[in-house]
């Protein structure tokens, strides 16, 4: 979801990691939401990271990494227009993802709900809003 070319990469990168590549920027070519989150990861030293993750899948991969490698401190959500009912795109802290199984009528859905308690389904994810209490579990909760 995230595009970047190799011309772009600092020249740097592999000088301070072998593998590295770094880059001024990246280009989000799918008007699909994200997170962007604040992962510690432990150890001696302990150390904190952002990362730009696209899917929930990948989410909930890192987060099952649990205490031996990273622990998530925060996620925010970005979401675009036409799922937040805005005219931009938003930027809010993440309080829960909710999975809703698939059914025969429609696919899974996932179900976000931010700090300001909107709650938010894909807005290709016709259907949701008739299977909201059909939750079979929580892949993230803040709490």
């Amino acid at each position: 979801m995230f595009r970047t070319y190799q011309r772009d990469a600092m020249l740097l990168s592999s000088e301070l990691e072998p593998d590295l590549h770094l880059w001024p920027r990246v280009e989000q070519i799918i008007l699909l939401p994200w997170f962007y989150v604040t992962a510690l990861r432990l150890g001696d030293p302990c150390s904190r990271h952002m990362l730009m993750i696209s899917d929930v899948q990948t989410l909930e991969d890192l987060s099952l990494a649990g205490p031996e490698g990273v622990q998530i401190e925060s996620i925010l959500l970005a979401t675009p227009p036409a799922m937040n009912g805005e005219n931009r795109w938003l930027m809010e802290q993440l309080r829960e993802i909710a999975y809703v199984p698939k059914t025969k009528s429609s696919a899974r859905h996932y179900r976000f709900r931010v700090a300001e308690q909107a709650v938010y389904a894909s807005f290709w994810d016709v259907g949701l809003e008739i299977e909201q209490g059909n939750v079979s579990r929580i892949v993230f909760s803040a709490g």
